[in-house]
């Protein structure tokens, strides 16, 4: 009877020694993966930080066209109520001089 419970415990503490010795292999994966994941999403958050900065870039472009575009508007715009001012005035010269 004592021989069977030394080997019941004979085997129990190789069972436990072996089961150390994966959990220690598995902590040392999960950390190598750990690791890897780490390097994956700083590449993964530098990629995206690329990417934002060009759609920046390019929304700034289309912004500053948009402000060109109303520029030049409100140009022609100011072009064209200048020459209706300036005929207007000569209309207006023309009227008072043809009474007289």
């Amino acid at each position: 009877m004592d021989e069977k419970i030394l080997n019941l415990l004979t085997e129990m503490n190789r069972d436990l020694k072996n089961m150390k010795l994966d959990m220690t292999q598995f902590k040392t994966d999960v950390n190598k993966d750990l690791k890897s994941l780490k390097i994956d999403m700083t590449q993964f958050k530098t990629e995206m930080h690329k990417r934002f900065d060009k759609i920046d870039a390019k929304l700034d472009g289309v912004g500053s066209q948009f402000e060109l575009t109303n520029e030049q508007r409100m140009n022609e715009y100011e072009f064209i109520a200048d020459k209706v001012n300036k005929l207007e005035k000569e209309i207006y010269f023309l009227k008072t001089k043809n009474n007289n």
